[in-house]
């Protein structure tokens, strides 16, 4: 419009030069528009495209070692001819509604299994870190510009790309329980109750570790999601005796509501929790073992089960019951709202994997909500912003750097003996603690320098500002 506007007074000296000038600039223009509209639509395509070659790469490698593909289809073949599964594959040791979400891929070649699997894994993979990034833009007052986000998805990806690929190494299906878990969150900060207590509970029904999600539910008065929790568990986890009911099922355990699952809390889950621990057949978490990354694992690489027992239980209490008051208190502290589900799902996440009996490098996915909420928060925080990345920094040492290939086997070794892992971990919890403390910091602050206002006229003027806590978490005004 400027060019048009300045070319007009021209055309009445030189008419034809003027008219050509016009269309040149037009045509210049229009040009320019083009490659600025191919660009915006060129940009996601060459993104999932490189995703689609990176992909390709890879795939090599995820079939080289099938584990996954071997055990997971062999004990859903196991529950399809009515077999206990614990007697069938000693090794299987997940909930039997796993088993029975496994059966397609038991009537498949091996090929056909792993192609199947790294497509179903790429796919909870890539929708757990979009729902992370979801979740934890929703804990900010404002929205992210284009230059922030992509800082938040870069530092994000790179925080927990060792951790997603551990999950394709091994051929985990931790993947699959973690876009579950995160579905429900996502949809818990929407005010779906329904599709959060569902997608809840499918994730606890594949593995045993997201059921710490109820409590939280029924804590935060999230009475409609905790109850569909509920109902959706047991039918999920009573489904494979419903319609799978075992052939050599003994009279003891036929006493039961159900067998499959039955057998699976006296064998497996009970004892991993100290419940008659002599019922296991296979005791899994037991032992000292430096790929044991949880608490457990952690106090087992230091204390020796066997002949020190008494001292072991007492000092995994300690270690347990502190972790769950540190978490506690943090949650109890937030308000029930949908921008405190951030920093609550994170925080239980870490729960979640400290407080297992076993905790495997690939179950460390998990933190891909408490990474993507702490730089989410970290780059709207004014107060302790150095604090941090400091911690982030820190935990990335811990967690990816020290058991890299590139400081060699023996330094990951020694990392693994002192529990670099769960170090790395837990040292988020600082600044998850800071960043809740300053919103009640604020919270008080700004409530003491608020005037006193008398009961007949409410409880808050209208003219009152709002208050925007500095912290990059907003406090609550309920």
């Amino acid at each position: 419009m400027r060019n048009q506007a300045y070319a007009a007074p021209l055309a009445k000296r030189y008419p034809v030069a003027s008219t050509g000038m016009i269309a040149a600039v037009r045509v210049v223009l229009s040009l320019v528009n083009f490659a600025e509209n191919l660009g915006r639509q060129l940009r996601p395509r060459s993104v999932w495209l490189l995703m689609i070659v990176a992909a390709a790469i890879y795939y090599p490698r995820f079939v080289k070692l099938p584990g996954g593909m071997e055990t997971y289809p062999q004990a859903a073949s196991c529950l399809w001819h009515g077999q206990m599964l614990q007697a069938c594959d000693a090794g299987f040791t997940y909930p039997p509604f796993f088993a029975l979400v496994m059966l397609p891929f038991a009537p498949m070649p091996l090929w056909l299994r792993d192609l199947a699997w790294y497509v179903v894994t790429l796919a909870a993979t890539i929708g757990s870190f979009k729902l992370s990034e979801s979740i934890a833009r929703k804990a900010l007052p404002a929205p992210l510009g284009h230059a922030e986000l992509c800082w938040l998805r870069f530092f994000a990806l790179l925080l927990s790309a060792k951790l997603i690929l551990a999950v394709f190494e091994n051929q985990a299906y931790d993947a699959l329980v973690v876009v579950a878990a995160l579905f429900g969150l996502a949809a818990l900060c929407e005010g779906r109750a329904f599709v959060a207590g569902a997608s809840l509970a499918f994730a606890a029904a594949l593995k045993a570790t997201p059921l710490i999600f109820l409590p939280y539910l029924l804590w935060k008065r999230h009475f409609t999601a905790a109850a569909i929790f509920g109902v959706v568990y047991a039918l999920a986890s009573l489904l494979p005796d419903i319609l799978f009911g075992p052939a050599d099922g003994d009279a003891y355990f036929s006493a039961y509501f159900s067998t499959y699952f039955s057998t699976w809390l006296h064998q497996v889950a009970g004892p991993a929790f100290g419940i008659n621990p002599a019922g296991a057949p296979f005791a899994f978490w037991d032992g000292a073992n430096i790929l044991n990354h949880s608490l457990r694992g952690a106090i087992s690489l230091n204390i020796d089960e066997a002949h020190s027992r008494s001292v072991f239980d007492t000092a995994l209490a300690a270690a347990d019951g502190s972790l769950i008051i540190v978490v506690g208190t943090l949650i109890a502290l937030l308000p029930r709202r949908s921008r405190s589900v951030a920093i609550d799902g994170s925080l239980l996440l870490i729960a979640m994997l400290m407080l297992s009996p076993m905790t495997s490098r690939s179950h460390y996915v998990a933190l891909l909500l408490p990474y993507m909420t702490l730089v989410a928060l970290n780059l709207r925080d004014a107060r302790s912003a150095a604090l941090g990345r400091t911690v982030l920094a820190v935990s990335f040492a811990l967690v990816t750097l020290a058991g890299n290939d590139a400081v060699g086997e023996a330094f990951t070794v020694w990392a693994y003996r002192h529990s670099a892992m769960v170090l790395g971990t837990l040292v988020l919890l600082i600044y998850f603690a800071a960043l809740v403390l300053q919103r009640q910091v604020s919270l008080i602050g700004n409530l003491a320098a608020r005037p006193l206002v008398p009961a007949t006229t409410g409880t808050q003027r209208a003219s009152e500002p709002p208050f925007r806590s500095q912290s990059g978490f907003p406090p609550s005004r309920e």
